[in-house]
């Protein structure tokens, strides 16, 4: 058996787009993910549908587990021919145990490659407004781990003589100790200090003061994990430098509510404004081929074709090209929910006719009503979680309709908590909303900033007694307007 290869990962700090572009190439094509706690388990999501994920955190003094096993399950997973991706925080070589897990690779004649992260010493600076080096004032720094402070006893007396721009990582635990002792060995006690916690995330603060607070446990009430600890005259450029904190969205997680193939760009939206973007429920496109054969022999009968998203158009005319069925065959007109859906359409060649404005069910109810003659023959072509609600519609309205759903959605939980913890949740269907349901329950949306789009959707919430915010724009952009003015007004 051809033995698998082991790829080492750095994610980054937190923030999903700040990994590297090689990083997301190797998830897509990964068999098996070792995941570490505080990677943006979005990330996860890249992955093909059948991937293999097991979590290995380590919180302080609780470890889900051991390194040896860890170590372990890269080797026999490798051995049995997967492709192993070990997803670190970070950097996988920088107080990563990343060299460690090469190494035992190597003696394994397991074949592997590392890739470099973006590590928190610095972006987590960053993201603070804190440059970790500016000319005449911090020429060099220096980074220590603030995890094992007490066990390994650093030389104190040395570093507390250093000049330049000093760098604790996991110090949470010992961020009164190491600046005792800074102070003990003869640091200014008036020195600059920042602990930067939760960096880069929509939970991200940062306590900015003198070393000598810290030491005296001025903050001891505030301190938490994850934590990066920087002291030198380089704070000071904080009240300056935090561009992120300004951001519209900054502080605000908003969980969102769409398959991946079409989260894409609102995630790049939100993300550019400050937010802190979480999948809600993570899914995966199943077919039903066995539905687009049902009315292949009967296609140039419909007078216009309805397609409500990109996944249906997608299978629909992907199924055609396999089964050699020319398209000339459709006779109709098209209709298409939603400008990407019809982008879709017209990427394939096709012209649409009726797009509504309002992006919704409800919307191309209102489109077909006046302007479409009642005789027509329509085929709407949709997901099969989706259920008959357009189709009574136009029923009821006097049109001859058939549907077919050529694909279906599988839900499942994301295992990022942060879904719990969001402040903002979108719904952009009735069938999304649902299974967010299914998922996870209603009482995380009590007391919590909701929209949803369009009027059935709204009405669905409503039946579920969770109250919503309207946005009448279905697309990316009227959405993230609509949260921005939910935020502008303190809602």
């Amino acid at each position: 058996m051809k033995v698998g290869k082991v790829y080492i990962i750095g994610a980054g700090p937190y923030m999903e787009d700040l990994i590297t572009v090689k990083a997301q190439k190797v998830i897509k094509t990964a068999d098996v993910i070792i995941y570490d706690r505080l990677i943006n388990k979005n990330l996860l999501r890249l992955a093909k549908d059948d991937a293999i994920y097991i979590y290995c955190g380590k919180e302080p003094k609780k470890h889900t587990l051991s390194q040896d096993r860890i170590i372990n399950l890269m080797i026999d997973y490798a051995k049995n021919g997967f492709n192993v991706v070990r997803l670190k925080g970070g950097d996988p070589y920088i107080f990563g145990r990343g060299a460690e897990e090469a190494e035992k690779l190597f003696e394994n004649n397991i074949p592997f490659e590392v890739i470099p992260g973006i590590s928190s010493f610095y972006s987590a600076l960053t993201f603070a407004g804190i440059p970790i080096t500016y000319r005449k004032l911090s020429r060099e720094f220096h980074v220590f781990t603030g995890h094992t402070c007490n066990d390994e006893d650093l030389n104190w007396d040395v570093i507390s003589k250093l000049d330049g721009t000093l760098v604790f990582l996991m110090s949470a635990e010992n961020v009164e100790s190491i600046s005792q002792k800074l102070i003990l060995h003869g640091k200014e006690p008036k020195i600059h200090a920042a602990a930067i916690i939760n960096a880069t995330t929509a939970r991200q603060r940062v306590l900015s003061s003198y070393l000598e607070d810290f030491a005296n446990g001025k903050f001891k009430d505030q301190i938490a994990s994850p934590m990066v600890f920087v002291i030198g005259e380089v704070v000071k450029f904080r009240s300056k430098l935090s561009f992120y904190e300004s951001l519209p969205l900054f502080g605000k997680r908003i969980c969102i509510t769409r398959p991946k193939s079409v989260s894409g760009n609102i995630k790049y939206l939100l993300l550019r404004l400050g937010a802190d973007v979480v999948d809600g429920c993570c899914s995966r496109l199943v077919l039903h081929k066995e539905e687009i054969d049902k009315i292949i022999s009967s296609l140039p009968e419909y007078d216009i074709l309805v397609f409500t998203s990109v996944n249906g158009v997608d299978s629909f005319f992907d199924y055609l090209i396999e089964k050699n069925i020319d398209v000339r065959n459709i006779k109709g007109e098209f209709a298409a929910i939603g400008k990407k859906t019809a982008h879709s359409l017209q990427k394939r060649g096709f012209e649409v006719k009726y797009i509504p404005d309002e992006h919704s069910s409800d919307g191309l109810i209102r489109t077909f009503k006046s302007e479409i003659e009642k005789n027509k023959k329509i085929l709407t072509v949709q997901s099969k979680n989706a259920g008959d609600y357009l189709k009574n519609a136009l029923t009821s309205l006097g049109f001859r309709v058939d549907t077919i759903f050529p694909y279906s959605m599988e839900f499942f939980k994301n295992p990022n908590d942060a879904v719990y913890d969001s402040d903002i949740y979108v719904f952009t269907s009735s069938g999304m909303f649902k299974h967010f349901v299914e998922c996870y329950g209603t009482d995380m949306l009590l007391n919590k900033v909701v929209i949803s789009i369009g009027e059935h959707t709204h009405k669905t919430l409503e039946s579920f007694g969770i109250k919503s915010i309207i946005s009448s724009e279905a697309t990316d952009e009227g959405i993230v307007n609509k949260i921005l003015e939910v935020v502008k007004n303190g809602v």
